[in-house]
């Protein structure tokens, strides 16, 4: 039986070519530095690749809902754990963001062979996994110290040691163009040095605020006739001439639309636990006007150029306060190295690795 192992457990397909922000991250981190021995996913791309499937519950009754989350929605992940700790004596599981998975696992721990450490990356807000599955995780990594606090707040007793990575965006891509070829690609899309443009960026889920957003920029663009509006992500679309609906995009592309904006609306209207989009928008050189929900104010606070709706359900609080923004906008934005400083995939990548190593 060999020594100590760490192990990739994903629901999604790793690597991927998926948009999403743990996604992109992990991506990237085994393309740089050899982590995992073995990668638990949908996938048989790399050597490391073990392919596991995660399946649809079948029924949630709560009579028969363990059976089928042992047999048929975590079946391939746990019939491969409890290979891998036949052969090594010990095995850190590394589960990415996924309750079933986690809980599937957590609640088997006793039945692997092997010393098993379970770390569960967690990238909501509020933690809410029964108490039972939080008493088999040895470790949660969490998104954002207000994260953290609320949920070890939720519990009674709260057993897993802790670690806050936050998270990271890569420099090399989301950074503030200068200013000559901003103003050239800026052209080319039809716009000029003297429009604002107000972004908007997400996908179709209603808590994104979409509706808000809409209601917002057609007020706007009543009082405003120098400003521009695009938005990414989304299949809706505002009808307006005034507005670039570009729709979907692929992860790569996105640089190339948030260097040429001002503003930035990050209108969510549930907990985030980061809120990724918000910052590539910042470190792209926007102004950011966001919510004051979830985790939010923790990331954003001691950054410059960041504004809060205090009532984030209110359409008219959002549009006071992206008129102020835009009567007050001055046009000035930050350097690249300022840019690099706001929260940088770098320094994500050192705390992940830590937190998965001790």
């Amino acid at each position: 039986m060999s020594n100590q192992v760490t192990v990739l457990v994903s629901n999604t397909p790793i690597p991927s070519n998926r948009i999403g922000s743990w996604v992109t991250r992990i991506n990237t981190l085994i393309k740089n530095h050899d982590c995992f021995d073995y990668i638990l996913s949908p996938s048989n791309t790399l050597p490391k690749n073990i392919f596991c499937k995660k399946r649809k519950f079948i029924s949630y009754h709560k009579w028969i809902r363990k059976k089928v989350l042992f047999n048929w929605v975590a079946k391939d992940y746990l019939r491969t754990l409890s290979k891998l700790s036949e052969e090594h004596s010990a095995i850190t599981v590394v589960v990415m963001d996924d309750p079933h998975l986690i809980e599937a696992i957590a609640l088997k721990k006793a039945k692997f062979k092997g010393q098993l450490k379970i770390i569960f990356s967690f990238h909501g807000f509020q933690l809410k996994l029964r108490q039972e599955i939080v008493a088999a995780i040895d470790k949660v990594l969490f998104l954002s110290k207000a994260g953290r606090d609320k949920s070890i707040a939720n519990y009674v007793e709260f057993s897993p040691k802790t670690e806050v990575v936050w998270n990271g965006v890569d420099s090399s891509l989301f950074y503030p163009l200068e200013d000559m070829k901003r103003t050239t690609m800026r052209n080319k899309l039809g716009f000029t040095k003297d429009h604002l443009i107000l972004a908007w960026m997400a996908n179709d889920r209603p808590l994104k605020g979409f509706h808000l957003f809409r209601k917002m920029v057609l007020e706007l663009l009543s009082k405003y006739d120098y400003l521009k509006v695009i938005t990414m992500g989304t299949q809706q679309k505002i009808d307006h001439p005034s507005v670039l609906n570009v729709g979907r995009l692929p992860h790569g592309e996105i640089p190339n639309y948030l260097q040429l904006t001002d503003i930035y609306a990050f209108t969510s209207l549930y907990e985030e636990g980061f809120g990724l989009s918000m910052i590539e928008a910042l470190k792209c050189g926007n102004i950011v006007i966001a919510s004051s929900l979830g985790a939010i104010p923790n990331v954003l606070s001691g950054l410059a150029r960041c504004y809060f709706v205090n009532d984030p359900y209110s359409s008219d609080e959002w549009i006071a306060r992206t008129a102020s923004v835009i009567n007050n906008f001055s046009g000035n934005r930050i350097s690249i190295s300022e840019a690099d400083d706001i929260w940088n995939y770098r320094d994500w990548q050192v705390r992940f690795i830590s937190a998965i190593i001790n």
